[in-house]
């Protein structure tokens, strides 16, 4: 788990050098993740609608500890899955879900009362929330940096972010063959290792906690 504020010093002209000198040193495409990983093409849909709160309870409450911290109301909660740890843990707040339409479809029918939305990572329009929420999630878009710019842009300052660490997934590393990918997850488009993960976010957000 990572919890990170919007870094406004890597915006503008240094953000814009350095994503430019990491696309000519062929960085880009492998998200910080070692040479000689092998990234899945396309992964198949993840349903989550049956799960309640057997995996990342910790970001939920991390979560929950930073809003009220900071005494924070709004949140998005990118990927919001079955949602039940976001109603669950922190439902006080002025909560939004925002997932793939046939994941929202199923928790607006099981919460209606709540906030709703399927948005593409294109969407540049929401309003921004205080905090934003995105729980082993971005193992599973085929671009991250598409997922990160929609979540930055989202976020008001704070945001709470994980993914499964590589190196707690399988067992004799690296002898696994699934450690240099693709993942043994067929929904997981690649995995990183925790200092992988602590890189590529930095490029995103300044880290207060990892």
């Amino acid at each position: 788990m990572l919890v990170g504020k919007i870094n406004k010093a890597a915006e503008g002209l240094a953000g814009s050098v350095k994503a430019m000198l990491r696309k000519m040193s062929g960085d880009e495409a492998s998200y910080e993740i070692a040479p000689g990983y092998s990234h899945r093409v396309s992964g198949a849909y993840f349903d989550d609608t049956g799960n309640t709160d057997g995996w990342q309870k910790e970001v939920y409450e991390a979560a929950r500890d930073i809003m009220s911290t900071n005494k924070l109301r709004t949140i998005y909660d990118v990927g919001c899955g079955s949602a039940y740890k976001l109603i669950h843990i922190l439902g006080e707040y002025d909560t939004t879900g925002i997932d793939l339409p046939q994941t929202i479809d199923a928790v607006k029918a099981r919460y209606p009362d709540r906030k709703w939305l399927s948005a593409s990572f294109d969407n540049a329009s929401l309003p921004k929330a205080d905090l934003v929420i995105c729980s082993d999630v971005i193992e599973h878009v085929d671009d991250p940096d598409t997922l990160m710019r929609f979540i930055v842009n989202c976020a008001k300052e704070w945001i709470v972010i994980s993914t499964p660490d590589r190196n707690l997934i399988y067992r004799y590393r690296p002898l696994n063959k699934f450690y240099y990918g693709p993942p043994r997850n067929p929904t997981h488009i690649r995995e990183w290792t925790m200092p992988e993960f602590r890189r590529y976010i930095k490029r995103y957000v300044k880290i207060e906690r990892h």
